[in-house]
């Protein structure tokens, strides 16, 4: 129960980060604009020698790796000082540590921080990378013309440019990519699309880039791809194989199933940004319609889907309801979304989005599913995975006007005494805004009455602009007791016997209740030691869903 508890907190955390030109994937190291823009000085220098230290070792035949950091300093020959000229005046050697075999002619890139600069270990450089870092600093500090520059090196064969211009792309606003489509190089985007030897990273990005540039006849081949199935693909290449080599064909064949197979799962890693692309292509080129009567088809009404690619969907339906208003009816995506909740692994994790988007169609379907998951002997009755999140959504259709208010504040009324332990957890963790608030509700918070309504695109509620962010948080009496005994024994001196409540405290760490009224306090002590165990908590949360859903 817990871990589904975290998997729904991940997923709302993750709802409120900032949409980037990726949304689906994630920078993965800094950018080397970003290690400019921190340094004192930037500096492209040749090493003049190795210290003496490592010279020693190197005739001894001691591999260059094996230096030692304290005495492995070489002095490098400036060539050109892109920042931080007044540090550098009138000096033309540096001195750095260096693990590497000296090459001759080759260029590195030396960051230095501090008066005087502290140096980094330097960074080899290929002729064209020289080349690439002095331009860096000349360009536009966002928007397309700073894309153009980068998109050419995307799976560049030097792989410290095709890392820096993924991460830039990465970085990048989701408005960058759209005014870069019309200078994309849309049949480049489609071959690395579907080579399997593509990073699924990577794939994420191409997709997304081609999702804005495609034209009709990409959504043919979107779809080719999205429905291929490895339950039906590699069956058949088996027993085709099996023919061919009965018919003496080589043994070589025997390997084709399992080929597919590799290959399709390959390709269904980028799956949440395939379905975004196809989906958003089908928007501007053909009908949305049927395309999301396919996704729904293949993957949301096939209770034997591969639980990675059904949760790969969910994100594409979560990016196209925030970005993608005007390409996909949100009527028509709410009936997708509303498939998971006859999904028993799904439904607790989409009841939030619901509750985001404001569908109040489900209410007493919701509150009907909140009573079944009390027929424990009913095998197809909702697992109670599925409470907290409905107690969530009712609280929100509960501050809604007229009759949707209404209906919800019925329904609470009648659910509440079934399990008051999961309306306060739930409440709790709603107060720490990880759970959804209604979208308009986010907007009128986040924008002053004076400047009207705010554009839907930018209606995600973040943890500062929550409603419930000023809410003071005080844990139930129990856990408060514990944790409170816990720090007294540690200001008296030498710990005592462990509380026999500890392992139960530990294990509901979350369920922290909401205070009354909504008036700042300082933090307390409680809070401060319950802080840390709810981000140890998120993060085992986090790595579990990873897990879980890398497998494709």
């Amino acid at each position: 129960m817990l871990l589904r508890r975290l998997v729904a907190i991940v997923l709302a955390v993750g709802l409120a980060m900032p949409t980037m030109a990726c949304p689906f994937c994630a920078s993965e190291q800094r950018t080397l604009t970003e290690e400019m823009a921190d340094a004192s000085v930037i500096v492209l220098a040749k090493l003049a020698r190795a210290s003496e230290a490592s010279q020693k070792l190197a005739d001894a035949g001691v591999p260059y790796a094996f230096v030692d950091p304290e005495t492995g300093a070489a002095k490098f020959t400036v060539e050109s000082v892109l920042k931080g000229e007044a540090l550098m005046k009138g000096v033309a050697e540096v001195e750095a540590i260096y693990f590497g075999e000296p090459k001759e002619d080759e260029v590195f890139f030396l960051r230095g921080v501090g008066e005087p600069p502290d140096w980094a270990i330097p960074l080899p450089l290929s002729p064209l990378a020289a080349e690439y870092v002095p331009k860096l600093a000349g360009l536009p500090p966002s928007g397309a013309d700073r894309l153009a520059f980068f998109q050419e090196y995307l799976e560049h064969d030097d792989p410290l440019l095709a890392q820096d211009a993924y991460d830039e792309f990465a970085r990048a606003p989701y408005k960058d990519v759209e005014d870069l489509a019309p200078r994309m190089d849309r049949e480049q985007l489609r071959a690395w699309v579907e080579d399997v030897a593509v990073s699924p990273s990577r794939r994420r990005l191409f997709l997304t880039m081609l999702g804005v540039c495609g034209e009709p006849e990409d959504v043919e081949r979107l779809e080719r791809m999205l429905t291929s199935d490895a339950r039906i693909l590699g069956p058949a290449t088996d027993a085709a194989a099996l023919v061919a080599m009965a018919a003496g064909g080589p043994p070589v064949a025997a390997m084709t199933g399992e080929l597919v197979r590799f290959a399709e799962r390959q390709r269904k890693l980028g799956l949440d940004a395939h379905v975004a692309c196809y989906l958003t292509l089908a928007g501007k080129h053909g009908d949305v319609n049927e395309a999301l009567d396919l996704v729904d088809r293949r993957y949301l009404k096939d209770r034997e889907a591969d639980y990675s690619h059904v949760y790969a969907v969910l994100q594409a339906l979560r990016f196209l309801a925030e970005e993608q208003q005007d390409l996909v009816p949100p009527d028509r995506l709410l009936a997708s979304a509303r498939l998971l909740l006859d999904n028993p692994e799904f439904a607790d994790q989409v009841i939030p989005d619901l509750a985001r988007w404001e569908d109040w169609s489900v209410l007493e379907r919701l509150a009907e599913m909140y009573r079944a998951t009390f027929n424990e002997g009913d095998p197809d009755a909702p697992i109670k995975y599925v409470r907290e999140p409905i107690v969530t959504y009712l609280d929100v259709a509960k501050e809604q006007s007229g009759e949707v208010g209404e209906r919800a504040a019925k329904a609470l009324a009648e659910i509440e005494p079934l399990d008051p332990q999961a309306v306060e957890r739930a409440r709790s963790l709603r107060a720490f805004g990880f759970l959804a608030q209604a979208r308009s509700r986010a907007e009128d918070a986040a924008t002053p009455a004076k400047d009207g309504p705010t554009n839907a695109k930018a209606s995600v509620p973040t943890p500062e602009g929550d409603p419930a962010g000023d809410i003071s948080i005080e844990p139930p009496d129990d856990i408060k007791a514990d944790l409170e005994a816990s720090l007294d024994e540690e200001a008296e001196g030498p710990a005592k016997e462990p509380s026999t409540k500890s392992a139960e405290a530990e294990s509901s760490a979350e369920e922290v209740a909401e205070a009354p009224t909504p008036r700042p306090v300082p933090p307390s002590r409680v809070l401060l030691v319950g802080a840390p165990l709810a981000g140890a908590a998120l993060l085992f949360g986090l790595f579990w869903l990873i897990l879980r859903s890398g497998v494709s």
